[in-house]
């Protein structure tokens, strides 16, 4: 199955982090669109030189007193528009403290009072008057006394209240509130997954090997997903194992009672001391050495079924050679040919004793069912991927329904168990273990007009 990027856990993180973040971002652009708007909605309609033609005309008329009512006046009506009107002392009349950068101006004023506005001005009122809203501007009282009008555009003093410290928390809390359904949704999209799989190796580890992850955590198509898949697999597989030693269990049982059973007859036997005594303890060593050859199979398919993966490189071509040359010591008594042509090299990764260990079983095999003066053809196919062997013998075959169960421990044919000497059915069994540990894979069919011709299939060791 093709991995897919967007699919997997690190895109979601991803994903999910940054909407939160633009999420937060998005409040964040609309507070200052929101202060901005106040700020420049505040002032609409306002110009520095009518305010200042006010100012000017409430000085002469009314005073100190009347330029203090107009500047409560218009701190009530224009709250984005800060005006101070300054003595000679530098004091506001309405003794308010100056800010800082008010100040600044106010100093670089009275250092060089011939300075020019170079700022930006607003357009000319009827008078023809320039004024603009960063120069502080001269008043004249009845008693001649001059004062200095200041203006303060597009204040942002409502807003300072964000710099302090429980503002700060509560933006704080704003993106934690903001974040948390995000990591929440996330955490849970992984732990529920996580808790399903705990509890389904709970109960693998109870006992309970049909347990599988739920069907909808197999569908998934990210890392939690193909976990739960393997999973799966990995039970399967280990209920594939038991099941497979409970019935090799059974089938040594079974095995075994028959032997037993005719060593317990011929000791009874033997207890009678007749012209037959020889014959029963000759009995009894056969049985004895058929024991010993059925649990010393038994043992080497176990150790092949927990085999682990092969790591050693050898010559396969070399491996069949050797096996060939020790069963035609055999089969030159059974008066069978083996047809065996020399092959190149053929590199693969294996364990030379299982694999020769399988290549004999399946010759051994042949060699027992094959008549007399007839030729085992062995033949060894190379691809680009797989090297593929064929034992071929011309015996009776197989019955087609039986060919599946032929390579099952202890299975024996209708025709092999009638076959005096044909063993417990072990064989192939062993055959089968040793090339599912490499990887391949082992089938039969029947040749015509008669014959087996078993396929061990292994792959190549590539570059």
């Amino acid at each position: 199955m093709a991995w897919l990027p967007a699919r997997s856990l690190f895109w979601r993180a991803f994903l999910t982090f940054w909407g939160a973040m633009a999420v937060i971002l998005v409040c964040g652009m609309m507070l200052t669109a929101a202060v901005a708007w106040y700020r420049f909605n505040s002032l609409d309609g306002l110009n520095p030189a009518s305010l200042t033609r006010d100012a000017a005309q409430i000085a002469r008329t009314q005073g100190e007193a009347g330029l203090e009512r107009w500047v409560q006046a218009m701190d009530r009506r224009y709250s984005a528009l800060k005006i101070y009107i300054m003595d000679a002392r530098d004091t506001d009349i309405l003794d308010r403290r100056l800010p800082t950068r008010m100040h600044d101006w106010l100093s670089s004023y009275r250092a060089a009072p011939e300075r020019q506005a170079q700022a930006d001005y607003l357009p000319a009122d009827a008078a023809g008057e320039r004024i603009s809203w960063w120069d502080p501007q001269l008043l004249t009282l009845p008693d001649g006394t001059e004062l200095l009008m200041l203006f303060l555009p597009f204040d942002s003093s409502h807003w300072e209240v964000l710099a302090l410290s429980p503002v700060a928390l509560a933006l704080l809390l704003f993106a934690l509130a903001v974040t948390a359904p995000f990591c929440w949704a996330l955490s849970r999209h992984v732990t529920s997954p996580l808790a399903q799989l705990r509890l389904a190796t709970q109960a693998l580890s109870a006992g309970q090997l049909s347990a599988h992850t739920p069907a909808r955590l197999a569908r998934r198509q990210d890392e939690l997903g193909l976990l739960a898949r393997d999973f799966n697999a990995m039970a399967d597989r280990l209920k594939a194992l038991v099941d497979t030693r409970e019935q090799l269990l059974h089938n040594i049982a079974h095995e075994l009672r028959s032997p037993l059973a005719r060593l317990r007859l011929a000791a009874e036997l033997a207890r009678r001391r007749d012209e037959r005594q020889d014959l029963q303890l000759d009995r009894i060593e056969r049985e004895c050495e058929r024991l010993d050859l059925l649990l010393g199979n038994t043992l080497r398919l176990a150790r092949l079924g927990a085999l682990p993966v092969p790591t050693d490189t050898l010559d396969l071509a070399e491996v069949v050679s050797s096996v060939v040359e020790d069963a035609r010591y055999e089969a030159g008594g059974r008066q069978v040919g083996i047809a065996w042509d020399a092959h190149p090299p053929v590199p693969l990764i294996g364990d030379r004793c299982s694999l020769a260990s399988a290549i004999e079983n399946v010759l051994r095999n042949a060699l027992r069912f094959a008549p007399a003066h007839s030729t085992i053809r062995v033949r060894l196919l190379v691809s680009a991927r797989e090297a593929c062997l064929e034992i071929e013998d011309r015996g009776p075959g197989v019955a087609h329904d039986e060919l599946e169960a032929l390579f099952e421990p202890f299975y024996r044919t209708a025709c092999g168990a009638r076959k005096p000497g044909s063993g417990a059915g072990l064989g192939l069994s062993i055959a089968q273990a040793a090339v599912a540990a490499h990887k391949g894979r082992l089938s039969a069919r029947n040749m015509s007009p008669q014959g087996l011709s078993v396929r061990m299939e292994l792959p190549r060791l590539t570059a």
